[in-house]
């Protein structure tokens, strides 16, 4: 790893363990203080209608954590970016995005905890099984339509133009069986120089993205090999498989919320449950319950990309080309091949670049 990607690495690894706990420090010392009370009397003086009362408290809410957010959003997503020539964004360019970015943020969670806070007062014992099962439609909803309505107000999809790539993305899939009308190329390079790929949707909106800064940087075999990878989450069905663990991870912690926040809400001298004043304190006890399962979540992962990895290698007959789009995906992006296993455990979805590569290399494949 060069220089400039281990410092670049060190202050990302800093910027994520202060997020890591900046979230939870927020929420608790709100829910210990009068000021989710205070915003509450405000809204319900602007508007005694509960559903309005509510939406006003919830943006004061939001205002508010993002405004105390913010320094930390622009340092990490922007000044750090820029000062290790990977941003391609200008200020005004950033600035616009993250607004758009809020206020979508905001928009989706108004609706959800309406939804939730309506179940709470209607259905006390029962809420928490409703609020499941509608988060669970919420989610498929989100994963259909995430590439086709959200990716679009951020980036544009063309085609991949080489023909020769073409043709051997057409001779890979066939190999398997496997529709490849739905691979594009991303404009991620309006915001980034590192290069990604992803496979995204559900069904009929399901598809392999390339970005234009992979395909403009990486050669035919190693696009190929990537692509390889992606196609390897198709064939092992990977985005049905993280849905069902995240059924089954989500109806826990709507039952632990359940089970815990009566109590807590009565100790912190709120009107039940259903108290508005009590949002930092719901957002807490599910933040709480996330960073619970998140090595147990990261750790499936993990294991998926690696059997995914193990697709790509036989597809494509030979390591070499794995290897070189590992190393060059490294050098590309500043990552670091061999974090601390404590970081990686906790914070990695995919295995470092290093584990990739030595995997590759044992496997009892054509050099």
């Amino acid at each position: 790893m060069t220089e400039k990607a281990k410092a670049y690495q060190h202050q990302k690894q800093i910027l994520a363990l202060i997020n890591l706990g900046l979230t939870p420090l927020i929420l608790t010392l709100m829910a210990f203080s009068p000021y989710p009370a205070y915003l509450e009397n405000s809204a319900r003086a602007i508007c005694p209608v509960w559903a309005g009362t509510f939406s006003l408290f919830f943006a004061f809410f939001s205002l508010s954590f993002l405004l105390l957010d913010l320094p930390l959003a622009f340092y990490s997503g922007y000044v750090l970016e820029k000062k290790y020539d990977l941003s391609t964004q200008t200020l005004a360019s950033w600035f616009k995005d993250f607004i758009k970015r809020s206020f979508l943020g905001f928009g989706v969670s108004l609706g959800l905890l309406l939804a939730l806070y309506g179940l709470i007062l209607r259905d006390p014992q029962t809420w928490w099984l409703w609020a499941w099962a509608g988060f669970a439609l919420f989610s498929y909803g989100v994963g259909k339509l995430f590439p086709v309505l959200i990716v679009p107000l951020f980036y544009k999809y063309g085609p991949v133009e080489s023909e020769s790539l073409k043709q051997r993305i057409a001779q890979l899939a066939a190999r398997f069986g496997m529709a490849v009308e739905k691979i594009h190329s991303l404009n991620l390079s309006r915001t980034t120089r590192k290069a990604n790929a992803a496979f995204m949707g559900i069904g009929k909106t399901k598809r392999v993205v390339l970005s234009d800064t992979l395909l403009a940087q990486f050669s035919e075999d190693e696009i190929e090999v990537v692509l390889a990878h992606e196609l390897g989450h198709c064939r092992h069905h990977d985005i049905w498989r993280m849905f069902a663990l995240n059924l089954v991870l989500s109806l826990i912690s709507f039952r632990l919320v359940w089970m815990f926040l009566p109590a807590a809400a009565q100790r912190l001298g709120l009107d039940g449950p259903a108290d508005m004043a009590g949002l930092p304190l719901l957002l807490l006890l599910f933040t709480a319950f996330s960073l619970v399962v998140q090595p147990l979540v990261h750790g499936i992962s993990r294991r998926i990309e690696t059997q995914a990895d193990h697709f790509a290698l036989q597809a494509m007959g030979s390591k070499d080309a794995f290897i070189r789009s590992m190393r060059k995906l490294a050098l590309v992006n500043l990552a670091d091949p061999d974090p601390h296993p404590l970081y990686e455990w906790f914070f990695y979805d995919h295995p470092a670049i290093r584990r990739r590569i030595a995997y590759a290399e044992s496997l009892n494949l054509l050099a």
